[in-house]
């Protein structure tokens, strides 16, 4: 046993009349490590918000808000402040340091100025939501650092404040458990050290408060660490070999959902628009292409419905979802990054023209604070969504890397197995076409340029524009249908783009529709303008260790349909109406009621809500849960000891054990008695201290059966336990309340020889 350590706080220690300044003499040894524990606790807490900022400046903030909250808390214990002049130091120095919060505001990231007060003040009522709805890295900009200055600079005033001089020192433990929790919930799903930490908090935890409770013990922090070395091994090995089937959960998977795609129309139901009323017009500029760049991206459609294919919605490996950006998209940026500048025209939308391989995206003209807020990016698709629109006079600066090249061999590719929405309704000629023309094929790749070169070869180009050949605009199924149902298959990109993808889709391999618009040639640098005529589409299919891949199943634009009149010239025909599009097939509609349905989707979004609430508290729960666990287990443990006793044995053991319980609940109250005293001389004492609970006579009754030549029945026993109970409700009872919570949790019965 480790000699007793004096409570820094309850007891005042001598002052010498010589030596150092008085306020140096108030830093004992015991003074220093109680307040510099929960700081430590408290950095621990605060690692998982390394991945959500992902900036050295974190560091900076949460270090200069631990150490200004303990400092205070520090100044108020050594100067006996009272609560409510320490929190007004508190918050005079928590915007005096505003720079912590908001470097981007202050002067020279260290000085705030009235822009950093003013975006403080917003930030604690808006700054939860921006680091939930925000994609990491979320980096220094705006008041982002607020929230863990915030977490870092409060708790630790109140944490150290309650270490130093509070009488209930181990409360000191609550602040930075519940800065863990927020840490986890506002953080990603990826942990930092999570079982190193863990493991590291505990026994840091332990040992601070059996040293300050003077039961410091070698061997028990011998046996706490080897405990807590097994149990962090055994959860590594099951994340290991038996990793959860559900991630991580997080605030920012339930709270402002990104938008739906969905609601958005197809740019590719507008592909003809661009051909026929923009072919002339500069839908946007693009200035300082990278080196190579042949295509512009607008949107990656990978879900069909019968009618357009769309861009999907979801989250999986092959459709991402659309998340909002923080600082930037990526993490790293490479050396052969580009910058590019694009200044929208007449082009009108919320698809983000981009060059994909997107690392940033930053507007720079137009009404750029509702541009941003309202921009969301697929890094899966290289697609981005501008919620609010863009307009003329709108313009941002790309940040992107240069395509990489294509393997120099691809014949033996093999396609990437990758989940996407099925199509529905697709004509089955088209699967039987597929199947024909990838026959001879040998690899995945090669099927699917087989299918790409096959309809460029066998296909004619057309517009359907005044003097080209008839053309009806549109990708639906009666659409894609009438191309191989006529004598000559005719469309244009569109078209021929939809139905290579259904047909890779029919092979079993996953496949997209890109739009997008070509770069004229030899536009390799400088200011390139891009009009509605250069719109095209292609095909994407990935394949292992390649990536996705582009396929061009469109024939060149003079591949023109043949009249079998040599000269319509000489003998124009007059002009007739043509005539309206065949109806489309109806679309195929469950056989239930509609009623019937809309029970089943509010039973579902219950049902998920259902699911979401149980997440959330479980993610509270669990970590109170193992706080609460010591207490949990001693409440079990005097639960089943007074079971037993109760209905274990012969009637004399179970008198016997009567009296037992009758003398832990004494002792966990506080009353002892000398070791080796009978029953009655134990009694004494407790009726000493308890006049009401009439120990005595229990005592003289348990030394009857005990010794008494005849044998107890089982009656008596159950007697007996009857005054046991009323025994021990007045012991209880002759305490205040804090008394019989803390004799509840008490360990001193626990320890003696029953």
């Amino acid at each position: 046993m480790s000699a007793p350590v004096m409570d820094p706080v309850q007891v005042a220690e001598p002052e010498p009349s010589n030596g150092p300044l008085p306020v140096f003499n108030w830093f004992t040894r015991a003074r220093v490590i109680n307040a510099v524990v929960p700081v430590v606790l408290l950095a621990m807490a605060l690692a998982p918000l390394q991945q959500v900022y992902l900036t050295g400046h974190l560091y900076i903030t949460v270090i200069g808000g631990l150490v200004l909250g303990a400092g205070i808390a520090v100044l108020g214990a050594m100067r006996r402040l009272s609560t409510l002049t320490v929190l007004a130091v508190a918050l005079v120095a928590f915007f005096l340091c505003g720079a912590l919060a908001a470097p981007t505001t202050a002067i020279a990231g260290i000085l705030p100025t009235p822009t950093t007060w003013r975006v403080m003040g917003l930030g604690m009522v808006t700054v939860w939501k921006s680091v939930l709805t925000l994609d990491p890295p979320l980096g220094t900009g705006g008041g982002l650092l607020l929230l863990p200055y915030v977490l870092a600079f409060f708790g630790a005033l109140i944490s150290v404040t309650i270490s130093l001089r509070a009488k209930h020192y181990s409360l000191s433990l609550i602040p930075p458990a519940l800065v863990l929790i927020a840490s986890i919930l506002f953080g990603t799903r990826l942990s930092v050290l999570a079982g190193v930490l863990g493991v590291a908090g505990v026994l840091i935890s332990l040992t601070w408060v059996a040293w300050r409770a003077d039961r410091l013990e070698p061997n028990r922090v011998l046996a706490a660490s080897i405990v807590l070395g097994l149990a962090a091994l055994g959860g590594t090995s099951a994340s290991v070999f038996a990793a959860p089937s559900t991630p991580r959960v997080v605030l920012r998977d339930f709270v402002d959902p990104p938008p739906d795609p969905q609601d958005y129309s197809s740019p590719l139901a507008g592909f003809r628009n661009f051909v026929d009323d923009q072919a002339e017009d500069t839908v946007f500029t693009v200035d300082g292409l990278p080196g190579g760049t042949e295509r512009i991206r607008l949107a990656a459609l990978d879900a069909y419905n019968g009618t357009v294919w769309n861009v999907a919605g979801g989250d999986s490996a092959g459709t991402g979802a659309f998340m909002r950006t923080g600082e930037r998209i990526a993490v790293d940026v490479p050396e052969n990054a580009a910058s590019t500048s694009v200044a929208v025209g007449d082009y009108r939308g919320v698809w983000l023209p981009n060059v994909g391989n997107t690392l940033d995206v930053d507007f720079t003209a137009g009404d750029t604070d509702a541009l941003t807020d309202s921009f969301y990016y697929n890094s899966a698709t290289d697609t981005g969504l501008v919620t609010a629109g863009l307009t003329e006079g709108d313009a941002y600066d790309l940040l992107s890397t240069p395509a990489g090249a294509e393997p120099e061999d691809v014949t033996q590719l093999v396609a990437s197995r990758i989940a996407q929405p099925a199509p529905r309704n697709v004509p089955d000629i088209i699967g039987s076409l597929a199947g024909q023309w990838a026959a001879d094929a040998n690899s995945d790749y090669a099927k699917v340029e087989a299918i790409a070169s096959a309809l460029s070869t066998q296909g004619f180009f057309s517009h359907g524009l005044v003097g080209e050949v008839p053309s009806r605009p549109g990708h639906g199924a009666a659409r894609l249908l009438s191309m191989f149902e006529g004598e000559q298959m005719v469309g244009d990109d569109e078209q021929y783009a939809a139905v290579m993808a259904l047909m890779i889709r029919e092979l079993g391999y996953p496949a997209r529709v890109v739009m997008g618009f070509e770069v004229p040639t030899g536009s390799d640098s400088g200011s390139v303008a891009i009009t509605g005529d250069d719109v095209t589409a292609w095909v994407e299919v990935p394949f292992d260790g390649a990536g996705w891949l582009p396929f061009f199943p469109t024939p060149d634009e003079d591949q023109i349909p043949q009249s079998d009149d040599p000269d319509p010239v000489d003998r124009p025909q007059p002009q007739v109406l043509q005539p309206p599009p065949p109806p489309q097939e109806p679309p195929d509609v469950p056989p239930q009621d509609r009623d019937d349905a809309d029970v089943e989707d509010q039973q579902m979004k219950e049902e998920q809500s259902f699911v979401r609430w149980l997440l959330i508290g479980a993610a509270v729960g669990v970590p109170i849960l193992v706080l609460l666990s010591p207490f949990l287990v001693i409440a079990a443990l005097k639960a089943r000891r007074r079971k037993r006793r109760r209905v274990r044995g012969a009637p004399v053991q179970r008198i016997a054990g009567g009296w037992s319980e009758v003398e832990d609940q004494a002792v966990d109250l506080g009353v002892t008695h000398g070791r080796g005293s009978t029953r009655r001389e134990a009694a004494a004492s407790f009726d000493e201290a308890f006049p009401a609970a009439a120990t005595v006579a229990l005592a003289r009754r348990a030394d009857a059966s005990v010794f008494a030549p005849e044998t107890a029945e089982d009656a008596d026993a159950v007697a007996y336990w009857q005054d046991v109970g009323t025994a021990t409700d007045r012991l209880r009872h002759g305490v205040n309340r804090r008394q019989r919570l803390r004799a509840r949790f008490s360990l001193r019965s626990l320890r003696r020889r029953t």
